[in-house]
Order: C-alpha cells, then structure tokens, then sequence
C-alpha cells in the first residue's frame, strides 16, 4: 500500500465518525466500517508477527460464527464497534505538537538537574513526568524522559529509571481521561469519569508514595549533578511546567464543562478538543507554518506508528460484538454460574487472570478488555456492579501491561535500554504490579461495603 493509504484511512475513520455527530448522513456507519477494514488491509503487511497471527485468528473465528450472508454483513458492520475509542487514539496526541514545541520536556530537564541528588529523587521525579506528561503524550513520553535522563550522572542508576517511567506511566491507567483504557470502560459501562478520577487518583498517590518509601530505603547518592546545556534558570522552568499543569487541567476542564452542557459523550469531546487545542495551542508557540510543518510529520509519522493498537482494536471490537450476537454472554453467565462466581468481588481476581495470563503471551489486553467488557456490561448478574467492574478491568489491565515481556510498554523500555523485556517485566515490576493490583482490589472492596 502507498504511504499515504494508511494515514488517509486512518484520519477518515476517526473523522467520519467524529463529523456523523454534527452532520448526520445515512451512511456514516456504513463509512466507518469502510474505513476501519482499510485500515485493517493497508496495516496488515507492516505489524509485526503476533499480532498478524492475533488479528487473522480473531477474524477467521469470528466470521466462522455466522458465515451467512446476513453474518458476514453483520461482522463488517462491528467493524465501527470501537470507533469513539479510535477516535481518542487517533487525535489526542495532537496535543503533543504544542507541548513539543513549546520546549516543556526541556524546562522539565533542568527541574531534573537542579533537583535530583539522590535515587529515590530520581525515582519520583521520573514517576511524576511519566504519570503526567504521559497521560496526554501517551507511550511517547518514555523514550523522551528516558533521553533527559540519560546522563553521565543518571545512567548507573538505569534500572531506577526504568521502573520509575513504566511505574509511573501505567498508573495513568486509572484516571486519564485520554487513554484508551478509560475510553474504554466508559464506552461499555455505566460509569462518569468523575467517579472514576478520584479513585484512581487516590491510587495512584498511594502506589507513588509506596514506591517512592521503598526506593527511599535503598537509595543511593548521584555524584555529581546532571550538565544542563542551557542558561534556563530553575525559576523559569518551574514557572513553564507549571504553565503546562495548569494549561492541561484547564483542557480537562472545557472537556467535563462542555459535557455538562451539551448531549455529547465525553469520549466525542475529547478528541474534538484535542483537534482545537493543538491548533490554537500551536499557533500562540508559532506560526501558522510551523503548525502546518507540524501536522504533515503527524500525519505521515505519528499515525502510521499506531498501526499495531488501531488494528487490534477494530478486530477485538467486530469479534466482541461477534461473540456477543452469537450469546457469548449467555457463555459466560453461564461458566460463572458453574464456577459459583456470581459476586462481582470474586468476579474481579478472574477478570485480572483472564486479562493477564493471554498478556504473558503476547494478547494484547485491549482484546480480553473488549470482550469481557461488551460481555459483562450486557449482563444482568453485574448490572448493579459496573464501577467495581470498570475498576477491576483498569487494574487488570495494568498488571497485564506491567507484568508481560510482550506488552508495547516493556518492549519500548527494551528497545531504548538495550534491556530485555522479560527482564524488565518479571525482574523490576511483577512484584509492584502484584502490589498495585491488590491495593486496587482493597480499594474496591472498601467501596463496595460503604457505598
């Protein structure tokens, strides 16, 4: 396929979907399945082995379950199941463009050189950018933060580093509203963002806090503070990274005010805000030639990048919706009632192993999440339950991340440390991912015999 059939397609997904709310036509969802299965063919040749193997499985299957006329209309037309979480996938990171051209990462570099002079300084300064800026800038963050800090005075302590950007990355699981994560089980189920944000938040503290005391235990001094190759004073760079907390809280903001005002999903808000931010965002850093400059390298390097998770994602929407249209829920109910789990408490440790052993090799969680989500929110048994399923599926979906070899996470932080992926996820972080999984797991059983 031309380099420009995948982007093309791509935008015309996300687009059609995003323009179907504003200026209704009869065939929208007609186009979006269209769009989805070019983005399926034009991708396939350049995704890596597994997930080849993943999608013409999940696609064979699926189609063998009704291979009717009415079947096989009815599996391309599930092909636009998930188009409002690819519509945030594909847009948010737009806001990359004005964070990286207003120079940010830099003005957090020399807050790193000023400030950190021990490990566990390291630790938490490295956890704090990759929760934060991550959770707008998603997985590209990390090999930016893992340059800033590749220093002669960081890089003995490269093993910190790497817990810390993966520890701190992941947490965002649980309360970003821009990750597809959260997209995800606010499409399915019964739940705002609102409720969800303060606990995961809380979580999220509490596994920085845990992690922060036990590097603190261990920790040793940094010889010499990093070089920083520029005049930038620490009280300029301190005001400039607070300018971006408060300029990214104030978009959250718009998104959950523009909510309350008006029909439309917060899932439609967000990659519609994205689009305006960015451009606006940018214009004020630059000119309008510069923003041009901008989203052609977008266009033709950042979205064909996101080959492997679009992918997966519209195959693991169809089957999902294929399964559910063949009364997998019904399965289901079925297999929980013969295994005696009809408490959504019991239900949860085997949400985090269904979502976590297929992880170990190589199924990408976004296909488990999607089907136990188009399942579970269908089911009567749980019908009351869906804050504590939506908790239980973030939190095992982070232990899944966390803990496989095979996980885009591990195998980026492989790929940028010369490190290997088992490595990084059995040595450094299967144990704190056990330990973020059960406090999650207190923390909603807390909340189930309170609320």
């Amino acid at each position: 396929m031309k380099p420009i059939i995948r982007p093309l397609s791509t935008l015309l997904m996300g687009g059609t979907y995003l323009l179907s709310f504003f200026v209704p036509f009869p065939y929208a969802t007609f186009l979006i399945s269209l769009f989805a299965l070019v983005v399926l063919i034009s991708y396939f040749p350049y995704l890596p082995r597994t997930p080849k193997i993943l999608i013409s499985v999940l696609l064979v299957v699926g189609l063998l379950m009704d291979t009717s006329g009415n079947g096989v209309r009815e599996f391309f037309g599930a092909l636009q199941t998930n188009a409002n979480l690819l519509a945030i996938f594909i847009f948010v990171p737009l806001l990359s463009i004005p964070i990286q051209q207003g120079q940010y990462l830099k003005y957090i570099e020399v807050i790193f050189a000023h400030s950190i002079k021990k490990t566990h300084h390291l630790y938490l300064f490295s956890t704090v950018a990759a929760g934060s800026i991550g959770a707008v800038m998603n997985v590209g963050t990390l090999p930016i933060l893992y340059d800033l800090t590749d220093t002669s005075s960081f890089k003995p302590f490269d093993e910190v580093r790497l817990k810390a950007l993966s520890r701190g990355f992941v947490m965002a699981f649980l309360w970003s509203p821009y990750f597809i994560s959260m997209a995800l089980v606010l499409s399915y189920f019964d739940v705002t963002w609102l409720q969800l944000f303060p606990i995961g938040l809380a979580v999220t503290a509490i596994m920085m806090g845990l992690g922060f005391l036990g590097e603190r235990k261990n920790n040793r001094s940094i010889p010499e503070a990093a070089a920083v190759k520029n005049t930038v004073s620490l009280g300029t760079a301190k005001r400039k990274v607070f300018e971006l907390a408060v300029i990214l809280l104030a978009v959250t903001a718009v998104i959950l005010f523009i909510e309350s005002l008006s029909d439309l999903s917060v899932l439609t808000i967000i990659p519609l805000t994205a689009i305006v931010v960015s451009a606006v965002w940018s214009l004020f850093l630059g000119t309008p030639h510069e923003l041009a400059a901008n989203f052609q390298q977008y266009i033709y390097v950042k979205v064909p990048s996101m080959g492997n998770e679009l992918s997966i994602f519209i195959i693991a929407g169809a089957f999902g919706t294929a399964l559910l249209n063949n009364g997998a829920d019904d399965w289901i109910r079925s297999l929980l009632e013969a295994l005696n789990i009809t408490h959504v408490l019991l239900l949860i440790p085997v949400l985090a192993l269904l979502m976590t052993i297929p992880a170990w090799i190589g199924v990408h969680p976004i296909i488990t999440a999607a089907i136990l989500a188009i399942t579970l929110s269908n089911s009567p048994l749980f019908a009351d339950d869906h804050l504590y399923l939506s908790l239980g599926l973030l939190s095992g979906w982070i232990l899944a991340i966390l803990s496989s070899p095979f996980s885009g996470l591990n195998l980026l932080l492989a790929a940028i440390s010369r490190k290997n992926s088992v490595y990084i996820a059995f040595k450094l972080n299967f144990k704190f991912a056990l330990l973020i999984w059960m406090v999650c797991y207190l923390v909603i059983s807390t909340l189930y015999f309170i609320l």
